[in-house]
């Protein structure tokens, strides 16, 4: 068994440079909260932090689409389903695409999402990576997962932690400053870039239904702003980035929930 489990990281530190964009945080609010992402409960956590699913209920749907860099070659887009299931737990499948006909980075997963009590959500995810090139060029197919930890360790302080393949390594905390408005922050490290990368953002809730953000990142230095709002089930987010040499990106990302 030893032999086993040693074989099985060896062969996954081998593999970690495959598919690098498909690490990035998804979805209008975590982009416009400087890509902070390990403490969100929405659909998306089943590309940011798989714990984030376990307090969903019924069926939710989504839908992401980024224009990187205003770039068509450099899109990412990204389908998800989640249907919580009483005294089970969460499932959730996802479907994500970096790139466009000539090269693309793929990604399908399948989600499992628990609550353990208030101060313990965890979330675990099966993926199957596809490196597609054109041009006649075969195919490169590779297995990783994820593991995601959330702790309510109080009622305005929330803790995540997310870890990719061994090779992407998130810790983050949400907190309410006061009533309608949260911070949150961000430290990641992933093997496959240099340093470190920092996040944080604010979002202020108006009316019940508007949600205004704003946030910053660092390593890539970027800015970011965005807006969210409420129509019953329906959930949209829009959001803007501008990078310090590359320009800007815009994300949407629309949620449907069915209780």
């Amino acid at each position: 068994m030893k032999r086993i489990i040693t074989i099985l990281i060896i062969y996954l530190l081998i593999n970690r440079c495959f598919a690098i964009s498909l690490t990035d945080p998804i979805g209008g609010r975590a982009a416009a909260l400087g890509g902070t992402s390990v403490c969100e409960r929405s659909i998306w956590s089943l590309q940011n932090n798989p714990a984030g699913m376990a307090r969903l209920e019924g069926w939710h749907f989504g839908l992401y689409y980024e224009n990187q860099w205003m770039l068509r070659q450099t899109a990412f887009k990204c389908i998800g389903v989640s249907k919580n299931i009483s005294d089970i737990g969460c499932f959730g499948l996802s479907v994500s695409q970096y790139g466009w006909s000539g090269f693309s980075e793929n990604k399908f997963g399948l989600a499992y999402a628990r609550d353990f009590g208030p101060y313990l959500q965890i979330g675990l995810q099966a993926d199957w990576l596809l490196l597609h090139y054109g041009e006649g060029y075969a195919d490169r197919h590779r297995p990783a997962f994820e593991l995601g930890i959330q702790s309510q360790v109080t009622e305005k302080l929330l803790l995540g932690a997310y870890l990719f393949n061994l090779s992407v390594m998130r810790f983050g905390l949400a907190y309410q400053l006061a009533d309608h408005f949260i911070g949150q922050l961000e430290i990641e490290k992933n093997l496959q870039r240099a340093g470190i990368r920092l996040g944080g953002g604010f979002e202020y809730l108006l009316f019940g239904r508007l949600s205004l953000r704003a946030g910053a990142q660092y390593n890539p230095n970027i800015i970011s702003f965005g807006v969210g709002y409420v129509i019953k089930n329906l959930h949209v987010d829009v959001a803007a980035q501008m990078h310090q040499a590359l320009g800007a990106s815009l994300q949407i990302s629309v949620e449907y929930h069915i209780p």
